[in-house]
């Protein structure tokens, strides 16, 4: 197998994810795993069922609200363990790239990345601010 050259490196800033999930198709048989980061690119799948790069899946995105899902010819590009460096934890995965995609479907992965984004900011704000009045009963300033 031939090394990835560095066309295929990751280009988008990585949106870091706390709890989305995917489902994807591989040979027809459908399993999900835990998104962990995504780019309008492409994401990385949190599992330890590994595939071989350069694997062709299909990737079942679900859009927001009752937009349904959307359906992403996609490719295993690398395999390895991510860390975080805060938690000295490390995460058995997958990065994979979104392939072939036109541009109608490109502009509906970038809004979801937009989405995305913007749900990751509201949760981590909401967490904050619970942590900083408590989750019970908000705090009156009198």
């Amino acid at each position: 197998m031939e090394p990835l050259k560095s066309k295929d490196k990751r280009t988008g800033i990585r949106i870091p994810l706390l709890s989305e999930r995917v489902s994807y198709f591989v040979n027809g048989v459908e399993k999900t795993a835990d998104i962990t980061d995504i780019t309008a690119d492409g994401l990385f799948l949190k599992t330890s069922e590994l595939l071989t790069p350069r694997t062709d899946i299909s990737l079942q995105l679900h859009l927001p609200g009752d937009l349904g899902s959307l359906q992403v010819n996609s490719k295993v590009m690398r395999i390895n363990w991510t860390q975080n460096r805060k938690k000295s934890k490390e995460t058995l995965g997958m990065g994979v790239r979104f392939e072939d995609v036109q541009p109608n479907i490109k502009k509906i992965i970038d809004a979801y990345v937009v989405y995305l984004r913007n749900k990751q900011i509201i949760t981590v704000s909401k967490r904050i601010i619970e942590e900083f009045f408590g989750s019970d009963n908000p705090k009156k300033i009198v």
